[in-house]
């Protein structure tokens, strides 16, 4: 197939999977579930979360591998790549439960702002731990993107702020330090990631991606049960507010797992750098849903933000098809 086709195909798969993801996402970090009228009952348990997302992942992933046959390379070579897997799973499961607890302190438009600024911190540790040397063009494109979301977030004036978010400035800036934490991991996963798919012949991307989420549920199954009392909490909370929020997680899960393989698809047959600007188109049009769904109010700032993406991308599309036909390193 086409590289191009390929493209379009996984960019349609991952907007029409994670525009409905990220709407859910913030129903079920900002939705009052009480069924009384006096006293809010907001969600609060990232854990649970991130597990039921693992558990939806691994189970979509190993159908979709089972269909296509691309399971066997990884199953004879599984020692090799276990280690690695592992590795990265760690920084997966760090990262994703600590993006989630901030948005107990910070609202759902900054949240978008900082994990929608994932290319310099890719671009960064792919330098830094890997040698990966990048064109001028590519630190352009990034910078480029990375402002316009930045000037389209900051001029956002919410008229409806996050309900649970009144504990002052030290809690913002608590929920801010969250955020930096996860997407530095994620710029070590998003890397690493990048580099096994190219070095390690026995794995490819719906491999990584059912081998990822095994070990980030059994990372976060432990620990939870282990260290916290989130399943009873989760518990008392349907019991107390009904079965809304299941059904929320439930799709929220399943959007999120079939996104999952149209992300590992692109990481596989395209890059990191690629993956990373398409996702973060989807989530400048996450953050315009937000805005009209949410009761955001949308400004001339904003609309430059966007133009300004855009630009970024049209940019990064242009330089790729005027490109000269030669080989060379630099990406």
């Amino acid at each position: 197939m086409n590289r191009h086709v390929q493209l379009a195909i996984c960019v349609v798969g991952i907007y029409f999977s994670f525009l409905y993801w990220a709407y859910l996402q913030e129903k079920l970090t900002s939705s009052n579930y009480s069924n009384s009228s006096i006293d809010p009952a907001y969600f609060k348990s990232p854990l649970i979360i991130h597990i039921i997302q693992s558990l939806f992942s691994i189970i979509i992933g190993t159908i979709y591998i089972t269909t296509i046959g691309d399971y066997k390379p990884l199953l004879n070579n599984f020692s090799k790549s276990f280690f690695n897997l592992y590795i990265i799973s760690i920084s997966q499961t760090i990262s994703s439960p600590l993006s989630y607890s901030s948005l107990n302190y910070v609202d759902y438009l900054l949240f978008l702002l900082t994990k929608s600024c994932k290319l310099i911190p890719v671009m960064l540790v792919h330098y830094i731990l890997f040698g990966t040397k990048y064109k001028k063009s590519k630190y352009l494109v990034a910078l480029i993107i990375t402002i316009g979301v930045s000037i389209f977030t900051i001029a956002t004036s919410s008229s409806k702020s996050n309900k649970h978010n009144n504990n002052g400035n030290n809690d913002q800036i608590y929920g801010f330090i969250l955020l930096i934490a996860s997407l530095l991991l994620d710029g070590f996963t998003n890397s690493a990631q990048d580099i096994m798919l190219k070095k390690d012949n026995s794995i490819n991307g719906g491999c990584l991606m059912v081998g990822l989420n095994i070990c980030t549920f059994f990372n976060l199954l432990i620990y939870t049960l282990t260290f916290t009392d989130q399943f009873n909490y989760i518990k008392t909370f349907v019991l107390n507010n009904g079965y809304a929020v299941i059904y929320d997680l439930l799709k929220f899960a399943l959007c999120g797992a079939i996104g999952q393989i149209f992300i590992f698809i692109t990481l596989e047959k395209f890059s990191s750098v690629v993956l990373i600007t398409v996702t973060v188109t989807r989530k400048m049009l996450s953050m315009a849903i937000s805005v009209i769904l949410f009761g955001h109010s949308l400004n001339l700032s904003q609309w430059f933000g966007i133009i300004l993406v855009f630009a970024g991308i049209g940019l990064e599309s242009a330089l790729k098809i005027f490109k000269p036909k030669q080989k060379d390193k630099v990406l």
